[in-house]
């Protein structure tokens, strides 16, 4: 795989070659250890939903619908789906008796930690075999890349 080159009209920056090439790479990265969720059964909608609520926790419908870029009906469709397969609950809201409350299941729970875990091995199949020195390049990025999150919050 190579780095395309910069978009039209992006600047011809270090900062913009280094930008494109993560963008490109975390892609494919992520495109094949995406493979791995095939296993769960779910469309990738539906485990994006899952894993919002596994690690952002609780949601309300309205939210879920912001969170996911999706209309609120379809998120509800979505919620019944998957609550009816015993990964999520719903919950009348305390503050707003017309709102609902949705979480994550202990099921749902299970079924997302074994699909991250699936992913995980994958990046770490696709890096095994990296050299030391590489593997604590790897490592030192990873830390800026939190830093970074950490600062977007």
């Amino acid at each position: 795989m190579s780095i395309p080159t910069l978009p039209a009209g992006a600047a011809n920056s270090d900062l913009m070659h280094i930008a494109n090439a993560l963008h490109s790479l975390s892609i494919h990265l992520l495109r094949r250890a995406r493979s791995a969720d095939k296993t769960s059964g779910l469309t990738p909608e539906r485990l994006s939903l899952l894993s919002v609520l596994a690690y952002a926790g609780p949601q309300s419908v309205n939210r879920l619908s912001e969170i996911e870029g999706i209309s609120p009906p379809a998120i509800s469709r979505s919620v019944a789906s998957l609550e009816k397969m015993g990964l999520i609950t719903r919950a009348r809201s305390n503050s707003d008796n017309r709102g609902v409350i949705v979480r994550i299941a202990p099921k749902g729970k299970r079924l997302m930690e074994a699909g991250r875990r699936k992913r995980v091995e994958a990046i770490a199949a696709e890096i095994e075999n990296l050299d030391k020195r590489s593997l604590n390049q790897l490592s030192q990025i990873g830390g800026v890349l939190e830093r970074l999150e950490a600062a977007c919050d």
